[in-house]
């Protein structure tokens, strides 16, 4: 099953290549991503090749998250920063 997660990125440059280096150091492939931003808040959904270690790496990283079913009904294309955040972070 696919799982989608939401986390949200700190406005500031290298948040992302952050999230990207700790999959990658545990051999996590990045299958799908959408990013959303409005002024300096962000949110950014993504799909890897292991939940598991997905799990494991934003764990290590401190960075709260957000797990989605897609069969919940959500459409990360058509989200923004306001529904990601209704929605509340783990």
């Amino acid at each position: 099953m696919t799982v989608w997660f939401t986390v949200q990125l700190d406005d500031r440059p290298g948040a992302l290549a952050r999230v990207a280096a700790a999959l990658a150091e545990r051999n996590v492939n990045i299958t799908g991503i959408v990013g959303v931003a409005e002024d300096t808040d962000g949110a950014l959904m993504l799909t890897t090749s292991d939940p598991a270690a997905t799990r494991e790496a934003f764990g290590a990283l401190g960075l709260a998250f957000e797990e989605h079913d897609p069969s919940g009904g959500l459409e990360p294309a058509s989200m923004s920063v306001a529904d990601v955040r209704g929605r509340g972070a783990r």
